[in-house]
Formats: structure tokens, C-alpha cells, sequence
């Protein structure tokens, strides 16, 4: 691949990123997906926390009950999809990676607020409360305007290592 096409790449990448971001900054809720124990998956809907303002914007972080089958299919396989549905934008964006469930008394200590509280009322509940850490190791999107032509056929999928975000793929229409 020339330098020129590398360049490209590069700023196509920056974009989609950037379009990404765009269309989940304004959603808390989204699916949770985790592997079930005897096969298949198990989604459930979930409240996204707010990360950190020195965090990436591509960790994602929940909360949670450790004796919950979600928290024990976290434990067995960290491997997770995270999907947001921005219906205004017409975007679509599943979050692949993997989850690490933060269970440390000391960790949770730190991240708790009151409102918290709600859902786990009394010391006993509080002290099995865990959070979930997922890193974005790959995206898959459908963002009208952002994603190629025609809208909606074939997910445009970044992945992410070491080096950063690079396109895996991108299909545009034939015709």
C-alpha cells in the first residue's frame, strides 16, 4: 500500500471513528450480549455509566449484581457485544471486547454514588455490587451519512490493537 493510500486510510478511520463517537455520546442504554453457558447468547439492557473524563471514550463501564448470570458468564467468558441503537441519527453501533468484571471492595468503594443505592438497598446487597469494565476491541457500524452506501446492508467494522483503530472493512454497493 502506497503512503498516500496509508493517509487516506488513516483519515477515513479518524472519521468513522469520530462518527461513532458522535452517534453514542448522547445514549445511555444499550444490549448487553454475553455467551450463555450451555450455547447461544444472552442479551439483556443496560444502563451505561459515565467513564472518566482521562478514560477512553471506547471503555464502557455497567453496573451490576456479582451473583447475577450475567456477572458468572462475565467470570467464565469476558468476551461481550455491546449494542446502541441512536434511532435520531439513524446509527447503529455494536461494541465487541472484552469485559472485566471489577468486583474489588476497594474499586467499588471508589466508584460508588448514592443513587446506587436503590439498587442495592441494604449492606449485604451493597457488598456484591461489581462493575462492568468493557474495552472496545472492535466496532461495527451503520451510520447514515457515515457508513458507505447502501445504508444498512453491510456493517463497516474497525478493529482496534496496540497501534490503534484500523478499517477491516468497508463494503460499498456494486452497482
Amino acid at each position: 500500500m502506497s503512503r498516500a493510500e496509508d493517509e487516506r486510510d488513516d483519515v477515513e478511520v479518524s472519521r468513522l471513528i469520530a462518527g461513532a463517537a458522535k452517534a453514542l455520546a448522547p445514549l445511555r442504554n444499550c444490549w448487553l450480549v454475553t455467551a450463555a453457558e450451555s450455547s447461544g447468547a444472552h442479551a439483556r439492557p443496560m444502563e451505561r455509566l459515565k467513564r472518566d473524563p482521562d478514560e477512553s471514550e471506547w471503555t464502557i463501564r455497567f453496573l451490576t449484581d456479582g451473583r447475577s448470570r450475567k456477572a458468572s458468564e462475565l467470570r467464565r467468558d469476558g468476551k461481550v457485544a455491546v449494542v446502541f441503537q441512536h434511532d435520531g441519527d439513524d446509527a447503529f453501533v455494536t461494541v465487541i471486547g472484552t469485559a472485566r468484571l471489577r468486583e474489588e471492595a476497594s474499586e467499588v468503594r471508589r466508584r460508588w454514588k448514592r443513587a446506587y443505592d436503590v439498587y442495592f438497598p441494604s449492606d449485604r446487597d451493597r457488598a456484591c455490587a461489581a462493575f462492568v469494565e468493557v474495552e472496545a476491541e472492535r466496532l461495527e457500524l451503520w451510520i447514515r451519512g457515515v457508513t458507505p452506501e447502501p445504508f444498512g446492508l453491510h456493517p463497516t467494522i474497525l478493529e482496534r490493537d496496540a497501534g490503534g483503530w484500523r478499517l477491516v472493512r468497508a463494503r460499498h454497493s456494486s452497482r
